[in-house]
């Protein structure tokens, strides 16, 4: 067995020392990452919309994408004059009715001896000191969502302005004999980026008008603002959906029982009708993931990054899986 020198024994622990140091970074700024992969998602989006106003208009260059901003901008401040108003006073109504709705569901609870049991845990568990913690917990909670909203955006700007310049600072990282198979295996990780956006879109189009259209049908109150939500978190895969059907049911109980198990039956409806109908139809054209390779995502990406990691898991999925099949499996074909 040949031993090593000194100097070679040094050298390789330096290496070992390193790799672990850059992994403990990496770890470390993974938060980082995940905020940088929102703003490729935001520059993704204004990038489409730029292509649409090149395409149909004589626009180019960083114009498109100021064309592309004020006309977001517009298009959310028109449908804020059309139903901003109404929304506003159905948030406003929305924020009163809960906690009575809550109120009553606590009281119907009590009404049992399980129930009395387990309000009585709960209110045991409740002082002053707790509720200065949580109060303290959401405004941090708060701020740094902010924080990140702004990365997210001043990113997704920077990217849309001028992509080829952080394509080209990407591609120098590579080696030069790779540089045109990693440019490929970019192209079509945008592309299908782009796919998977409009599918989502679709869905949560869809998704808002259904349900708060079905909310209405059985004469739920406060129909469009809880169809918004429920369009709204449709972009978090599966965790979305069922918080959106929280308030819905709270403020049916606050009609009677009887509605509030009509909403249970409509969501369960509205997800058949996504799951048979909805995401088939965005197979054809976009980017979907099979619902086991969706679910592991959530629970993998939300246990890396946290509440980021939930919100981004579909597109970080689609990301590496067009990566994977770009780098990998096409690479092999091509090499047989």
């Amino acid at each position: 067995m040949q031993r090593l020198s000194a100097l070679e024994f040094t050298s390789r622990a330096l290496i070992v020392v390193g790799i672990l140091a850059l992994t403990a970074v990496a770890w470390r700024v993974a938060e980082v990452f995940v905020l940088i992969f929102g703003g490729i998602i935001l520059a993704v989006v204004l990038r489409s919309v730029m292509g649409l106003i090149s395409r149909f208009t004589p626009v180019r260059g960083r114009w498109a994408l100021l064309a592309a901003i004020v006309g977001l901008i517009v298009l959310v401040g028109l449908l804020g004059l059309l139903i901003g108003s109404r929304v506003t006073a159905q948030v406003g109504q929305l924020t009163q009715t809960l906690p009575r709705a809550w109120a009553r569901l606590r009281l119907s609870i009590q009404g049992t001896t399980l129930g009395r049991e387990l309000m009585s845990g709960l209110r045991s568990q409740t002082s002053i000191s707790s509720w200065i913690g949580q109060l303290r917990n959401v405004l941090t909670v708060t701020f740094g969502a902010l924080v990140d909203a702004g990365v997210i955006v001043f990113t997704g700007l920077y990217f849309a302005a001028n992509p080829s310049l952080y394509r080209r600072g990407l591609l120098r990282l590579v080696p030069a004999a790779a540089r045109e198979h990693v440019e490929r295996a970019m192209d079509r990780t945008v592309g299908a980026l782009g796919h998977w956006l409009r599918g989502v879109l679709l869905a949560m189009l869809s998704i808002g008008v259904v349900w708060g259209l079905g909310l209405w049908v059985i004469g739920i109150p406060l129909a469009l603002a809880l169809g918004i939500l429920a369009g709204v978190l449709e972009f978090i895969p599966y965790i979305g959906p069922i918080i959106s059907a929280i308030p819905a049911v709270l403020v049916a109980f606050t009609v009677s029982p009887t509605k509030a198990l009509e909403v249970l039956a409509l969501y369960v409806a509205v997800h058949l009708f996504e799951g048979e109908l909805l995401v088939p139809l965005i197979q054809r054209w976009a980017v979907a993931l099979p619902p086991a390779v969706g679910i592991v995502a959530v629970v993998v990406f939300g246990w890396l990054f946290g509440m980021l990691g939930i919100v981004f898991a579909t597109p970080l999925t689609v990301a590496i899986i067009a990566l994977v099949d770009a780098l990998y499996v096409q690479a092999g074909l091509k090499s047989r």
